[in-house]
């Protein structure tokens, strides 16, 4: 190899390394704070943010982050979004959540 050719792949490979999509990774977001999880009715609400937040951002991204030999699984997106906003919650809001 010689050294232009050196110095042509070190340029590529940083060139590669400068083009990343600039566009943040597409996340959910609940809030929770504001209910009383202490009772059925703030529990009741609570489950129902997370379906809400879970169907806004499967409508809006499930073709960026379900796997293209599983798209036809029209529940994946929103099974995985749920368990990871189950996931991210403080254990008592999570135990709320899970609570009947």
């Amino acid at each position: 190899m010689t050294m232009r050719s050196i110095l042509f792949l070190s340029l590529v490979l940083v060139g590669a390394c400068a083009a990343r999509d600039p566009r943040p990774e597409p996340a959910a977001g609940l809030a929770y704070s504001d209910l009383a999880l202490d009772t059925e009715a703030g529990r009741d609400a609570l489950r129902e943010r997370v379906e809400v937040a879970a169907r806004n951002f499967c409508r809006e991204h499930a073709r960026e982050v379900v796997p293209q030999l599983i798209r036809h699984e029209t529940s994946y997106c929103l099974d995985a979004l749920r368990q990871s906003l189950a996931e991210a919650m403080p254990a008592t809001v999570r135990r709320a959540y899970y609570r009947r």
